[in-house]
């Protein structure tokens, strides 16, 4: 990204990259320049530094957890402003929160094991209780918000919702919608200790059952639910619970604040015990939310052991966290390329076939004339095969002046620019990792989004790397505009939806699609980052997945109408932001012809912000 502040230094700390974005504030990875370790920068997000009130908020958090040593309680070193930039130093912990961690036990179809329940739990426990001695409540207790380190230390962070006791309330956020207690709902003010151990017993009760109690697109219904209506009995969503178990999940989530567990070391022990009591006899089980599998099976996999895979994954990045980005170059200075041959490399979870006792007995030399003749048929089979299998995904051939978008980072081998349709300069190989959005042919007949732009397309120009040659793609008609490159054939199809006061994602796959990895940002006429920019954890804090055929949608508050296709029959998750919110990205502006879609931090395509339509395809 183009971050002015990527290699800033700030006091003895120099900026390095960005690791996330939060309501108010970003986050990088850093170094201490002078104790050589590592650090988490949190700046204040440039949208809120001429506000007072939120620099107030900043650099009350840093005050209130400057002054604490807790063992489960993220550490800060350093707080300062220069040339009106807030932030503060804190420690860099390594690992994955809580909330990723519970994703993937889900994506499963399994529960947590219960001793690390009862271990994360407890450190939060007593994080927050160490918090409330001290005068302060949290106020957005979630999983999100609690670090699994790769030493397997369980740590809290963000306090940027606290609430001094001593000094009142900054703000009415109330929380994340999924985790917030009845009366801070009502009010972020009348917040009290046992607002916070209510966000825990959420987590303890989404940790034990696979899911939250309460969920809905709306975080308006959410708060009415927290408020009016009794969580499902734990045993019908998990019948393995015993009954002890269940009475202490519901006491957690009392509606009233006197009724809970007033300590969380006091909900933790009462927990304990319950877990340590025989099962009795399971109760029928409701119906789950649509797409959520039956999550019965405890994991024999526990949290430290994704940690540790997560962490040996970190040690050797992908190619595409190392290549630098491409420089976009406009078509009209060189000719369009014809597309490339897609080869889609195995899933790693594909069963290796086993050795033919043939191949043993042949000679080093036979064995290797061999393997290069069937490398050597598989490279012209792929680029003959290629282009039917594009032209099967439906995508076809775009009319002219469609914009095509060919993505090739994060491949083994960094490809050359394919031939332009009716020369006789060659294609070569590549395995690319991402796949490329392209607005279809045409709307769908159902859809009621506006014709796609005619605008010139645009390359992402690569650098070569192979000497492995094949012969022009078919899909590339004589003289014509060559046809979109689907670079993950088999990855999720997603349809986007648009016009100036709203934007929706379909889930065109027959499998459910976690929305948290997703985000979309504006491009300027350079292809640089704009700031406007959407991350799907919005979407994500009130349902994790898009479920096949469902929509998620951002309509922009107090506009005259929305799009609402008719190809979204129902929603699971609605962001309302104002019309001045730098989250709206696909709306036409100065200087902004395009947006880019990004999963898991990686451009996986580029739609035109006129179009109105565009599908995407992203990795599995």
């Amino acid at each position: 990204m183009n971050d002015p502040l990527i290699g800033r230094q700030l006091a003895n700390f120099r900026i390095e990259r960005l690791l996330g974005r939060g309501g108010m504030a970003l986050v990088y990875f850093g170094r201490d320049l002078v104790l050589h370790r590592p650090v988490a920068i949190k700046v204040i997000d440039t949208r809120h530094r001429d506000n007072p009130t939120y620099a107030r908020r900043f650099l009350q958090e840093a005050r209130t957890v400057a002054r604490w040593r807790h063992e489960h309680i993220v550490q800060v070193y350093y707080a300062d402003e220069e040339e009106g930039l807030f932030y503060f130093v804190m420690e860099y912990v390594d690992g994955l929160d809580l909330g990723r961690l519970m994703a993937q036990y889900t994506d499963d179809g399994e529960l947590m094991p219960q001793q690390d329940v009862l271990r994360t739990g407890r450190a939060i426990a007593e994080a927050l209780d160490y918090a409330h001695q001290n005068g302060v409540i949290h106020r957005d207790v979630k999983p999100s918000n609690v670090m699994v380190a790769n030493d397997g230390r369980v740590a809290l962070m963000d306090f940027g919702l606290a609430l001094d006791v001593q000094q009142g309330s900054i703000g009415e956020t109330f929380g994340s919608a999924h985790y917030v207690a009845p009366e801070q709902a009502r009010r972020s003010s009348d917040a009290v200790p046992q607002s916070d151990l209510y966000s825990l017993g959420v987590i303890l009760y989404e940790m034990l059952t696979g899911v939250t109690p309460f969920d809905d697109p709306s975080p308006t219904s959410l708060a009415l639910q927290h408020l009016t209506q009794p969580p499902p009995p734990p045993r019908t969503l998990n019948p393995r619970l015993n009954e002890a178990t269940e009475a202490v999940l519901l006491k957690a989530l009392a509606k009233k604040a006197e009724e809970r567990y007033q300590s969380g070391r006091a909900l933790l022990d009462a927990l304990a015990e319950a877990l340590r009591q025989p099962a009795t006899a399971p109760k029928m089980s409701l119906p789950l939310p649509a797409g959520v599998e039956d999550p019965m099976a405890l994991s024999p996999t526990s949290i430290q052991e994704r940690v540790g895979r997560h962490a040996a994954a970190q040690e050797t990045p992908p190619l595409a966290t190392r290549m630098p980005a491409p420089a976009p170059v406009l078509a009209a200075s060189r000719p369009a390329p014809a597309p490339l041959a897609v080869s889609t490399p195995p899933r790693p979870d594909a069963p290796r076939r086993k050795t033919l006792p043939w191949v043993a007995l042949l000679g080093g030399g036979a064995l290797l004339l061999v393997l290069a003749v069937a490398v050597a048929l598989l490279l012209v089979l792929a680029a003959r095969g290629r282009g039917d299998e594009v032209q099967a995904a439906g995508l076809g051939t775009p009319a002219a002046g469609t914009r095509i978008v060919e993505v090739l980072a994060g491949s083994r081998e960094t490809p050359t620019p394919a031939a332009t349709a009716g020369s006789n300069q060659p294609a070569t190989t590549a395995a690319p990792t991402l796949p490329v959005a392209s607005g279809p042919t045409s709307p769908p007949a159902s859809s009621t989004s506006p014709p796609a732009a005619t605008e010139p397309a645009t390359v992402i120009a690569t650098s070569p790397a192979t000497d492995t040659a094949l012969p022009p793609s078919p899909t590339a008609p004589p003289g014509g505009q060559p046809t979109a490159t689907v670079l993950y054939p088999g990855g999720y199809r997603v349809r986007l939806f648009y016009d100036p006061y709203s934007f929706y994602v379909l889930n065109l796959d027959s499998q459910r699609l976690g929305v948290k990895p997703l985000a979309f940002e504006a491009l300027n006429s350079d292809g640089q980052p704009t700031g406007f920019r959407f991350n799907g954890d919005r979407w994500s804090q009130f349902y994790f997945f898009l479920e096949s055929g469902r929509c998620d949608r951002i309509e922009i508050n107090r506009s005259p109408g929305y799009l609402r296709p008719a190809d979204c029959h129902s929603y699971n998750a609605t962001v309302t932001p104002s019309a001045d919110d730098e989250m709206i990205f696909w709306i036409p502006r100065d200087g902004v012809t395009e947006f880019r879609v990004l999963y898991n931090n990686q451009e996986v395509g580029r739609c035109p912000v006129g179009s109105g339509v565009c599908d995407v395809y992203l990795p599995r």
